[in-house]
C-alpha cells in the first residue's frame, strides 16, 4: 500500500502539494546522475526532451545517467522501457513526481513545469520550448500582462534554446526575457528535428511497415491543430469528417496525426482507409517518412520545412482563426501553396506528388529564416552546452546587454500615483540606455486605470505578472508565519516512511543537506522570489508608493 500511495496516488489538495514539494526541496539532495524530463505537462514522451533522452540513453559516455520521465498516466509508458533499470516513470502530482523533481541534477522540459516548482540553485534546467511562433503567444495587445506560467518557467531555467533569430526575438519580447533572464540563451536548433533528419533507412522501413504504407505510393501527412484558446479548445468534427473523405480520394498513403489537445474534441470520426498512427508515435518520425505535409496553423510545418519537401497550407477558416486566436505570420510568410477548400486541397496535393518537387523562392527564403540550424546535430550541440558546459561553436544570445531597472509595482491602485509610476517607467524605457522590467500582481488585470496605461508602454519593457499564489512553505515555515514554535531543522517527509527510507538510499549523496540558517520567513520569501525570477537580480529598483508588507519583503531579494 505504501508503494502504491507514493507512486500512484495524486495529491489532490493544492496546499498539501506545495508543502510536500517545499519539504522535498529542503530534504532531498541534488544528484548529478539523474535527468528529469517532461513534455507538455506529461502528455507523452515527445518533442525535444524525447530527442535528448534518446541521445543520452544511447551514448556510452552517459551510460551512468538515470532517466526519469514525468507522464500523466502509466498507459503512456512504452513497453520496451517499462522495466528498464535505467529509466523511471512518475505520474504528475504524486509524491514520486515531487521527489524526483527535487532530486534531479538536470531537468529538461518543453513547456510548463508545475506552478509550485522552484529550481534549486545547484540544479540545471533546460527549457527547449515546443515550436516556432506562428500563432500569437505570451504578451499581446489583448493580454498585455502576458503568460505568467511561461514566464516563470523560462526565467527559472539555467538554459533556454531557440531554433532561429525569429524565435529568439519572440521569446525575448513576448516572454519578457529581455533584461531579466540570467541564464544561457542560445540559438542551437530544436533537438526534435534530429529525429526527422537522422532517421536511418532501417528505422524508416520499420515505421512504414508498422503503419502499413504501400511502398508504391507517396505518403501524405495531414496534421491540423486545435481551435480556440486553452480552456476553450475545440475542433469541428464534421469539418474533419468531410476533409477525411476528400483526402481518401488521393492515390497516396494518407496519415492523419491530430494534435494531442485536439484528440479530446473529436469523436465518432470514420477514418476509413486513412491511417491513424498509434498515440506513442513521434510526429517528427512521421515527418521523416512523409513526402508531403498538409497543415493549417500548426508549427509542425516549420519542422517539415527542413526536409525540403512540399507543404500545403489548408486554411479553410483563416479569417475566423486569425480573429479568434491571432497570428504572428502573414500568408506571404508561408512557404507552400495556400488552399481553402477540400477540392482545391486534393487537386493541389495530387499535382505536387505527381512530379519531383522544386522548392520555390519563397520556400527557400522561409527555410533560411526558420531553419538555419537544422543540420541533424542539434541534440549533440545541446548536450555539450547544457550537460558539459561547452560553449564552443554555440551561438549565445545576450539577454541582459545593458544596466537593468525593475519597477516594483505590486498591486498598484487606481489613483494618480499609478499613472505617475507608469509614466516614469515609460520615460526610463524610452531613454534607451537600460533594460526596464515591470513587476505587478496578476490581479492588476481588473484595474482598468493600470491596464490602459500598461497597454501603452514601450514594447521594449518586460512585464512579469505574479499570479495570486500562496507561497510554497514547509510545515516549519507555516508555523513560523503563524507565530507558533518551530523546530530548528527542516523536517523530512514523515508519511510513507518505508518508501522514503528506501529512496534515500537509492542514489548516492555526497553530503547531507544542511538546514537553512536564515530566518524561515526570509527563506520562504527568497524561494518565492526565485519561483518568479529564477536567479535574476537587478541593478536598480523603483518601488511603487504604498507597497504592502508582502511586496516589500519580496523586493529584498531583487537587487544585486
Amino acid at each position: 500500500m505504501a508503494d502504491r500511495e507514493f507512486w500512484k496516488d495524486k495529491i489532490r489538495d493544492p496546499e498539501d502539494l506545495k508543502t510536500r514539494q517545499a519539504e522535498y526541496v529542503v530534504s532531498v539532495p541534488t544528484n548529478s546522475q539523474v535527468v528529469f524530463y517532461e513534455s507538455m505537462s506529461g502528455a507523452r514522451m515527445m518533442d525535444s526532451p524525447y530527442a535528448l533522452f534518446l541521445h543520452l540513453y544511447r551514448d556510452p559516455e552517459f551510460s551512468k545517467l538515470h532517466h526519469v520521465w514525468s507522464v500523466r498516466s502509466e498507459d503512456l509508458i512504452p513497453d520496451e522501457l517499462r522495466d528498464d533499470p535505467r529509466v523511471t516513470f512518475v505520474t504528475r502530482g504524486t509524491d514520486a513526481h515531487l521527489y524526483f523533481l527535487s532530486l534531479a541534477g538536470y531537468i529538461v522540459g518543453n513547456s510548463l513545469l508545475p506552478e509550485y516548482f522552484v529550481r534549486k540553485p545547484d540544479q540545471k534546467y533546460l527549457n527547449t520550448w515546443h515550436g516556432i511562433a506562428y500563432k500569437t503567444l505570451g504578451r499581446t495587445d489583448a493580454s498585455p500582462l502576458g503568460a505568467a506560467g511561461s514566464v516563470y518557467n523560462l526565467l527559472q531555467a539555467t538554459h533556454v534554446l531557440t531554433p532561429c533569430p525569429y524565435m529568439t526575438e519572440t521569446e525575448l519580447t513576448r516572454f519578457s526575457l529581455r533584461g531579466v533572464f540570467s541564464g544561457s540563451l542560445a540559438e542551437i536548433g530544436y533537438p526534435r528535428q534530429d529525429l526527422t533528419l537522422n532517421m536511418s533507412k532501417s528505422s524508416a522501413l520499420r515505421l512504414r511497415e508498422n503503419l502499413g504504407l504501400d511502398s508504391t505510393k507517396k505518403t501524405v501527412l495531414y496534421a491540423p491543430t486545435w481551435r480556440g484558446n486553452k480552456g476553450s479548445a475545440r475542433f469541428d468534427g464534421d469539418q474533419l469528417q468531410r476533409d477525411i473523405e476528400a483526402l481518401a480520394k488521393l492515390d497516396a498513403n494518407v496519415i492523419f496525426q491530430a494534435h494531442h489537445i485536439m484528440l479530446r474534441h473529436i469523436k465518432n470520426v470514420d477514418y476509413g482507409n486513412i491511417i491513424v498512427p498509434p498515440a506513442n508515435t513521434s510526429a517528427n518520425e512521421l515527418l521523416a517518412v512523409a513526402d508531403l505535409l498538409i497543415s493549417d496553423y500548426s508549427s509542425i510545418f516549420f519542422d517539415f520545412l527542413a526536409t525540403g519537401k512540399p507543404i500545403v497550407h489548408y486554411l479553410y477558416d483563416y479569417a475566423e482563426y486569425a480573429d479568434d486566436r491571432g497570428l504572428l505570420l502573414d500568408q506571404s510568410d508561408l512557404p507552400g501553396p495556400i488552399v481553402s477548400t477540400a477540392d482545391d486541397l486534393v487537386s493541389t496535393v495530387t499535382s505536387l506528388i505527381s512530379e519531383p518537387y522544386r522548392p520555390t523562392t519563397r520556400y527557400q527564403q522561409a527555410r533560411e529564416r526558420f531553419c538555419p540550424h537544422d543540420d541533424g546535430h542539434a541534440s549533440l550541440r545541446t548536450i555539450r552546452w547544457f550537460m558539459l558546459g561547452d560553449n564552443q561553436g554555440i551561438q549565445q544570445i545576450e539577454a541582459r546587454p545593458r544596466p537593468t531597472t525593475i519597477f516594483w509595482g505590486g498591486r498598484l491602485d487606481k489613483s494618480r500615483k499609478t499613472e505617475a509610476f507608469l509614466d516614469s517607467l515609460d520615460t526610463v524605457a524610452k531613454s534607451g540606455d537600460r533594460d526596464v522590467t515591470l513587476l505587478v500582481a496578476h490581479s492588476v488585470k481588473s484595474n482598468s486605470v493600470a491596464m490602459e496605461r500598461i497597454r501603452q508602454l514601450d514594447p521594449s519593457v518586460s512585464i512579469v505578472a505574479r499570479n495570486d499564489f500562496e507561497m510554497i512553505m514547509t510545515t516549519d515555515e507555516k508555523q513560523a508565519r503563524n507565530g507558533t514554535d518551530i523546530s530548528p531543522a527542516a523536517k523530512e517527509p514523515t508519511e510513507r516512511n518505508s518508501v522514503w527510507n528506501r529512496l534515500k538510499g537509492a542514489f548516492a549523496r555526497k553530503a547531507p543537506v544542511a538546514s537553512a540558517e536564515d530566518d524561515p520567513l526570509m527563506t520562504m520569501y527568497q524561494r518565492e522570489y526565485r519561483r518568479v525570477f529564477g536567479d535574476a537580480k537587478f541593478d536598480e529598483m523603483v518601488e511603487f508608493e504604498g507597497l504592502s508588507g508582502f511586496w516589500r519583503k519580496l523586493a529584498q531579494h531583487a537587487l544585486k
